[in-house]
């Protein structure tokens, strides 16, 4: 979904446009990162503000992407669900990108185009781990398996409390010296 400036001007005469879009991004998605199996059509929601010469945009994207479990490789759904504040500036204008809360955008071109925003926002969001339901059992093998950070704290806790028995004999002097 593209917006020129000059309509974006003429229909923000309020302050504000508001814009409910679905987006089929799939082609741009795998041109950018490969392994992504599947990505359904983004609903984006949100509206454009009009502020001086910059438009900000407060929009939430919403979509599932198919990937790959990072330790078997079968298809895992992903929901995201990604919250964006962007400001677009003229590159004409002098401005501080460190004056605003938003990410700042310098445009390169007399539009906005949404599908970039989205392809941009999906692509740092995208979990570094994705692990499928049947995945979750830790693997073990002779003599070793691969246990939960809380199982091994508990574990040396455990190890921890106990007593050797070679040292008890040493533990009834430091009684005795005590009395």
């Amino acid at each position: 979904m593209k917006w020129t400036l000059r309509q974006l001007r003429e229909v923000c005469r309020d302050g504000i446009y508001s814009f409910d879009e679905r987006m089929d991004i799939q082609s741009q998605m795998s041109e950018r990162k490969s392994d992504i199996i599947d990505i359904d059509e983004v609903h984006a929601k949100g509206y454009f503000l009009l502020r001086d010469e910059e438009f900000v945009l407060h929009c939430q994207f919403d979509v599932d992407v198919t990937l790959p479990s990072t330790r078997s490789l079968k298809p895992v759904v992903v929901p995201l669900s990604i919250n964006v504040r962007e400001r677009y500036v003229d590159r004409s204008l002098d401005f501080n990108a460190q004056d605003y809360e938003e990410t700042t955008i310098v445009l390169e071109h007399d539009y906005i185009d949404l599908a970039t925003s989205a392809v941009d926002n999906i692509l740092l969001n995208i979990p570094k781990q994705v692990i499928a339901e049947d995945d979750i059992h830790l693997p073990s093998g002779k003599d070793w398996a691969v246990i939960p950070e809380e199982e091994y704290n508990f574990q040396n806790q455990a190890e921890e409390d106990q007593i050797d028995p070679r040292f008890a004999a040493l533990k009834t002097l430091l009684t005795d010296q005590d009395n």
